[in-house]
């Protein structure tokens, strides 16, 4: 981002270079400067500009005149105003002509930067949002097949490009993810995208099965195999000869069974229980997992030939907040889902209420969103939602006081998370709150966002 072209536009060239040499030593190295507001236009048409700083008061043209000329051509920049005379009527007329904020001289460092730094965030989401709409023509064609699943996050458009390149095989192919996002949606549509598309797609819950249970469950058994083995009965793998078995959460598979599961993949065969023939089947294997199978095979807990074997093909869904541009659609999306079960008419969320939502983590990913929104219909007896009980959200906020010993450093970020969700995400107040500045705040907000 400090990459991000800047404009500084003001007739006093002190002042431009001296605010210059500022926003060098903040980072920002792509910083021109222009004493001539007449000049402007001319310069945006030969350059493409992420944020503009401009003054109200210069002699050859009015700032505010600029500004509307300004708004006009480039709508999408945001412009900063810069005035020597703190006057409200100013102040609103400038908001009116589309500043995106509008600053006092000799401005506060702190809160010039971070709007600068917000501005250039906004003009940046813009760009590729527009981006986006320039590529909803491949959305058609290259990801048609894809139109089912609701998205615009281009981690999602890589996700897609693997499962086309996977999906013709038979290969082995494990899905890492975290709950609720989406990985039995994945598997299923390499199926359906697959040469097995009109053969069977079996879908299990590896943690469901018993150990007692699992090698009857999956290989099936003959006929008094055991007590209570009172007919021959198929496994879900011969169940899903010739198709897909969808193997989730194969993390938890016991250590002791694995040995089991990595033979059945090296050999394309299963042993009933109770028989000693070999069946020969042509079942093709998805696994998924929230787990780090890796980690788990290092701390001796998975087996790493196993791990070898299953990733043959590999996918890593992304997190809902790796991609937050989904949340508008997928909010819309269950939004009306949820009108249509409770006969509910629910139009749309505040201003507030979609902050909140954006800057919540959604530790159950899609899953937790949609239970959220389906809450919130259900509850609501307006057409607009403005809010959402916090004990609507999966994590409950932590006391730092409990008794769970917890590190400095933990109790600091939770104490931050929770004064800013108290804020409904408002930086200024939970700054003075905490009796830090914005800015600091941002940075500390920015390093708990990059450590996750």
């Amino acid at each position: 981002m400090k990459n991000s072209a800047v404009l500084l536009i003001d007739d006093e060239i002190s002042f431009l270079r001296s605010l210059r040499r500022l926003l060098w030593d903040e980072g920002y190295t792509n910083v021109e400067i222009e004493a001539d507001p007449a000049a402007t236009l001319s310069i945006l048409k030969k350059k493409d500009f992420d944020c503009i700083l401009l003054d109200i008061s210069m002699p050859q043209m009015s700032g505010l005149v600029l500004l509307e000329q300004i708004t006009q051509h480039y709508p999408d920049i945001p412009v900063i105003m810069l005035t020597a005379n703190d006057t409200v009527d100013s102040a609103l007329t400038a908001i009116k002509l589309g500043a995106y904020e509008y600053i006092v001289k000799p401005p506060d460092l702190e809160r010039l930067f971070l709007t600068i730094k917000r501005g250039i965030e906004k003009r940046l989401i813009q760009k590729e949002r527009d981006s986006l709409r320039n590529l909803s023509h491949l959305d058609k064609t290259i990801y048609n097949e894809f139109s089912d699943i609701i998205t615009q996050s281009p981690l999602m458009y890589k996700v897609f490009d693997l499962v086309k390149i996977f999906a013709p095989t038979n290969e082995t192919i494990l899905i890492m993810g975290e709950t609720g996002t989406g990985k039995d949606l994945i598997a299923r549509k390499i199926h359906d995208l697959s040469p097995k598309k009109n053969k069977p797609f079996i879908a299990i819950n590896v943690a469901s099965l018993s150990s007692t249970l699992f090698e009857s469950e999956l290989f099936g058994h003959d006929k008094g195999a055991f007590t209570g083995a009172s007919s021959d009965k198929a496994g879900f793998f011969e169940a899903a000869n010739e198709g897909t078995l969808f193997l989730d959460e194969i993390g938890e598979l016991p250590k002791e069974l694995q040995g089991k599961l990595l033979r059945v993949l090296q050999y394309n065969e299963i042993y009933k229980v109770g028989n000693p023939n070999p069946i020969k089947l042509n079942t093709r294997i998805i696994a998924a997992t929230n787990r780090n199978l890796l980690e788990a095979a290092n701390k001796n807990e998975f087996r790493l030939d196993l791990y070898y074997r299953l990733t043959r093909g590999f996918l890593s869904l992304p997190p809902l907040h790796k991609r937050i541009e989904d949340l508008p659609l997928l909010t819309k999306y269950f939004m009306n889902k949820a009108n249509e079960t409770y006969s509910k008419k629910v139009t749309s969320l505040s201003e507030r209420l979609i902050s909140k939502l954006s800057g919540y983590d959604f530790p159950g990913n899609i899953r937790e969103l949609e239970n959220i929104i389906f809450n919130a219909v259900a509850t609501s007896s307006k057409s607009i939602i403005t809010d959402i009980a916090d004990n609507n959200f999966s994590v409950v906020k932590q006391n730092i006081l409990s008794d769970e010993l917890i590190s400095l450093e933990d109790a600091g970020r939770l104490h931050i998370q929770k004064v800013v969700s108290y804020c409904n995400g408002n930086t200024v107040k939970a700054a003075d709150i905490l009796k830090i500045s914005e800015r600091t705040l941002q940075r500390k907000l920015q390093h708990l966002r990059n450590s996750k």
